[in-house]
């Protein structure tokens, strides 16, 4: 007997909606909506529809890239040139960003609250510094995302709201918010293409479904406690089921042969097509998560013969990058004929901190760095071509923060600054958590110091 599988042959690790997502949600259905308040005033943007964050994972070095300062750790081939008034950038690294950051603004001067990666990866994604006593609650930022703008979904947007590139088993889980929040992870290396169904593959997944329905009413007597479970799953299946019938999806993760070889077949260049494609097909995916690992280069950082090494890893970002801004920048948006995709998508590429300035270590690498550290920001209401915050000559203390606060900004303040620009009120806050303890999206109370709860609003026209 034929299955859907036989007619339509997919990839076990190629789609992950988050076995670890839907699995380690602890939300049961009485706890869904959260009773959310305005914890201040706040005036969200909305200049933005999409966002797309490239995440660096490793800490890209600070020094050497987009807050350049010549030291004994510089090497002799990066040809730096002045890219823009008083912006200087090693043309070695990055050919085809130097030509494009009259669209992009780059922070200099933020600080992190870790200095190692795990908990710095952690930040990243959940927008706070890890909390062990409430983590299991915590969601990701694109849950956040996906919850808030699930109002605006409408009756033809069957992708989900958060997808994410590359993540595998490091995606975190839902928190305390439904698990039809939840990221979906895409691994684009892995016949990402073949998982959908059509024909008789799509009549006969319609059939299934079906029986499965009726199968669940018939024991649904014999759920006991797993109600709220079985309903999250139920959830999933759901949302599974609509992707897979949708003609859309298809071509949304058809990474053709020629984007290939202009964005960079790995796993930035990847990642940022298929963000591309996803924000063309507009079918309900709005906030795009892709991370570009590998940049922890505590050894032989500049040596060519090494297998990673920051050569390739600036190279490889340049490429996924330039090639995105372009291709949306591009392409006029549906909506408004005086606007492209870029104007209305926010891409922020974020790191966990810096690299140590001045000398190479023993071993010619850099080790990690907190007290400062860069981010990029292009598109959805961002005015390019901004140096933002200025270091010391030797790029390693803020001499002025780039902004109204007197404290330098950090990730909390780019996670309020994507939310503004999508309309969120990042000031919010949940009061009916599984612990009891208030959830802020922007919380103040920081690992190792305070931290203001604001967008950076210098970044915006």
């Amino acid at each position: 007997m034929r299955t859907v599988r036989d007619l339509a042959p997919t990839r076990r690790d190629t789609l992950r909606l988050g076995a670890g997502s839907l699995l380690g949600g602890i939300v049961g259905e009485g706890l869904w909506p959260q009773r959310a308040r305005a914890a201040g005033r706040t005036n969200p943007r909305g200049t933005a529809r999409f966002a797309i964050i490239v995440e660096a994972a490793g800490a890209i070095s600070h020094v050497d890239t987009f807050d350049f300062k010549e030291d004994a750790g510089t090497q002799a081939d990066f040809d730096v040139r002045e890219v823009r008034k008083g912006f200087y950038l090693p043309y070695r690294l990055f050919p085809q960003l130097s030509g494009l950051m009259d669209r992009v603004s780059v922070v200099r001067t933020f600080k992190s609250h870790e200095v190692v990666h795990f908990r710095g990866e952690y930040y990243t994604r959940a927008g706070r510094p890890l909390n062990p006593a409430q983590a299991e609650e915590i969601p990701p930022v694109g849950t956040v995302v996906a919850a808030e703008l699930d109002p605006q979904r409408r009756e033809s947007d069957t992708f989900p709201t958060f997808v994410s590139c590359n993540l595998g088993n490091v995606a975190l889980p839902s928190g305390f918010f439904h698990p039809r929040f939840s990221g979906l992870d895409i691994n684009a290396g892995k016949g990402a293409g073949s998982v959908t169904a059509t024909g008789e593959a799509l009549a006969m997944l319609e059939e299934r479904f079906r029986l499965l329905g009726d199968l669940e009413q018939a024991v649904r007597r014999d759920f006991g406690g797993r109600g709220a479970s079985m309903s999250a799953f139920r959830s999933f299946q759901e949302e599974a089921f609509h992707v897979l019938g949708d003609s859309r999806w298809p071509q949304a993760l058809e990474l053709g042969e020629a984007d290939r070889a202009r964005y960079g077949d790995n796993s930035v260049g990847r990642g940022c097509l298929l963000a591309r494609n996803l924000v063309l097909a507009d079918a309900g995916t709005r906030y795009i998560h892709v991370k570009h690992p590998g940049w922890d280069h505590h050894k032989r950082i500049w040596d060519h013969s090494a297998k990673s090494n920051h050569y390739n890893h600036c190279n490889d970002l340049d490429r996924a990058m330039a090639n995105l801004l372009r291709d949306l920048d591009a392409t006029a948006s549906p909506r408004d004929p005086d606007k492209t995709l870029l104007d209305e998508t926010i891409v922020v590429v974020p790191t966990e901190f810096g690299r140590v300035p001045g000398a190479l270590n023993l071993v010619a690498g850099r080790h990690h760095y907190n007290q400062v550290y860069i981010g990029l920001f292009a598109g959805g209401g961002v005015r390019g071509g901004q140096l933002i915050g200025r270091t010391d000559a030797a790029g390693e203390y803020a001499v002025e923060n780039g902004w109204k606060y007197g404290m330098q900004p950090k990730t909390e303040n780019i996670v309020a600054s994507v939310y503004s620009a999508l309309g969120i009120d990042w000031l919010k806050e949940v009061t009916n958590t599984p612990s009891k303890r208030v959830y802020r999206y922007i919380d103040q109370l920081g690992a190792t110091e305070p931290c203001v709860p604001d967008e950076i609003e210098e970044l915006f026209a």
